[in-house]
């Protein structure tokens, strides 16, 4: 069924001749006189002091899975990618529920229901690219729920989620569109949720 939108990078080796060299160094030897005598030996750091030169202790370890997860989340949320809401693109998500074997399907799917326009609202009440109906939309979110708390860790990807839930989906990131339709179109299977896409102006 048609759905109406609004519209979107030599140092030349210096050759110096020996007698020059010598010449130089002797020269050097007679202007500095008697050599200074050494230095006192320092005295032996006492144990458990920190090393010379030392402001404190080091830093504790830099926790590799959060980088990543902070990473994760600014790619999702704030990147230049996830707000860019116009346009038929490659999928941002990339995840469990990805195929690459439906991506030509998911372009079609974003093309006949919203031209690619991320931020639409139809006038019977439908949703971003995929038209999604808000109880669909909802419904994603809980599916999306047990991946990101991996990707993402689970308090942040609870808080992120029911942001979501609380939001229309035309104003959801682009990934999150990505991801909410991957998950509900693959849910148990591949194509498994087709039929929420099965109608529209042409077949895809």
């Amino acid at each position: 069924m048609f759905r109406s939108i609004i519209v979107r990078r030599m140092a030349l080796p210096t050759v110096v001749g020996v007698g020059i060299l010598l010449a130089a160094t002797s020269a050097a030897a007679e202007s500095l006189g008697d050599p200074p005598a050494p230095p006192a030996e320092a005295a032996p750091a006492q144990p458990g002091s920190p090393p010379s030169g030392s402001r404190g202790s080091a830093p504790p370890p830099v926790d590799p899975t959060s980088v990543i997860r902070e990473r994760m989340l600014t790619f999702t949320t704030k990147s230049p990618d996830t707000l860019d809401m116009r346009g038929v693109e490659p999928s941002l998500y990339r995840g469990t529920y990805y195929r690459a074997s439906v991506e030509k399907k998911r372009r079609c799917v974003a093309k006949r229901e919203s031209e690619g326009f991320y931020d639409v609202v139809s006038h019977d009440g439908y949703f971003g690219a995929y038209q999604m109906s808000p109880e669909l939309a909802r419904g994603a979110t809980w599916m999306m729920l047990r991946e990101h708390k991996r990707l993402l860790g689970e308090s942040v990807a609870k808080r992120t989620l029911a942001k979501l839930r609380a939001t229309p989906v035309n104003q959801w990131p682009r990934y999150w569109q990505d991801a909410a339709f991957s998950t509900v179109y693959n849910w148990k299977h591949t194509g498994s949720g087709a039929k929420h896409w099965k109608g529209g102006r042409w077949r895809c």
